[in-house]
C-alpha cells in the first residue's frame, strides 16, 4: 500500500492503514504525516519597556518645554536681562550630573571634565544675569579647574588600571587649567590663590604625564632590545 494512503502515529513512530483513525498499539489519534520537530521552541515576542529610560525621556521633554517657555517669556517681557539663563543653566547641569555622572558607566575622566565645564558655564550664566561682576571666571573657574585636575590625578594614581581611558581627559583638563594664567597674563584680573592652585595642578599633571611617558618609553626600549 502506498504511504500516501497511510496515517502515522507520533508516539509509536509507525505508519498504519489509512482507514484507521486511532493507533491500534497505543490508541492515540493518528495524523496524516509525522509532526515536525522544532530545534527551538516557539517563544512569543514580548516588547520590553525600560521604565527608567521612558521616565528619562519624559523628563527630557518636560525640561525642553520649560526652557523654551522661559525663553519665550523672557523675550516677550524683555528688559535687557536674559534671566532665562539662570533657569536653563542649573537644569542642564542637573541633567549632566544625574544622567552622565550618576547613572552612566562613563570613565571618571569624562565625568570630571563634564562636571568642571558645566559647573563653570552655570556660574558664568549666574554671573552674567546677576550683573557681570566677573566672580565666575576670576574665582570659580580656576578653583573648579584646580579641584577637577587634582581629583583626576588622585583617581589615576589610586586606580592605575584605568589610566588609559583617563589620559585624554586629564590632558584636556590640564590644558584648561592654564586658561586662568593666560587670562592673567593678558591683563584680566584673576584671584591669586585660585590662579596659583589651577596653575600648580596643571604643572604637576604635566610632570606626571611626562614621567609616565618616559617610563613607558624606557620599558618599550628594554623590551625590544632585551636590555
Amino acid at each position: 500500500m502506498e504511504r500516501a494512503m497511510m496515517n502515522y502515529c507520533d508516539d509509536c513512530k509507525v505508519y498504519v492503514d489509512g482507514c484507521l483513525k486511532y493507533c491500534p498499539l497505543c490508541g492515540k489519534r493518528l495524523t496524516d504525516h509525522p509532526a515536525e520537530n522544532e530545534l527551538y521552541p516557539y517563544v512569543t515576542k514580548k516588547k520590553f519597556v525600560d521604565k527608567r529610560s521612558l521616565t528619562m525621556e519624559y523628563m527630557a521633554f518636560a525640561t525642553f518645554v520649560v526652557i523654551c517657555l522661559c525663553i519665550v517669556v523672557n523675550l516677550l517681557t524683555w528688559d535687557g536681562h536674559p534671566w532665562f539663563l539662570a533657569v536653563a543653566a542649573p537644569v542642564l547641569y542637573a541633567w549632566v550630573l544625574v544622567y552622565i555622572v550618576i547613572l552612566s558607566d562613563k570613565s571618571a575622566g569624562l565625568k570630571t571634565l563634564l562636571q568642571v565645564v558645566t559647573l563653570t558655564a552655570m556660574f558664568i550664566a549666574f554671573d552674567y544675569v546677576g550683573g557681570g561682576f566677573g566672580w565666575s571666571y576670576e574665582v570659580m573657574m580656576p578653583l573648579l579647574l584646580a579641584v577637577g585636575i587634582a581629583y583626576i590625578d588622585l583617581y589615576s594614581y589610586y586606580h592605575k588600571s584605568y589610566w588609559r581611558e583617563n589620559l585624554l581627559f586629564a590632558f584636556l583638563l590640564l590644558l584648561l587649567g592654564f586658561i586662568p594664567l593666560i587670562l592673567y597674563l593678558s591683563g584680566i584680573w584673576i584671584a591669586l590663590i585660585p590662579l596659583i592652585l589651577s596653575t600648580f595642578a596643571s604643572a604637576i599633571t604635566v610632570l606626571g604625564i611626562l614621567r609616565f611617558a618616559f617610563r613607558q618609553l624606557k620599558s618599550e626600549i628594554q623590551r625590544r632590545f632585551h636590555m
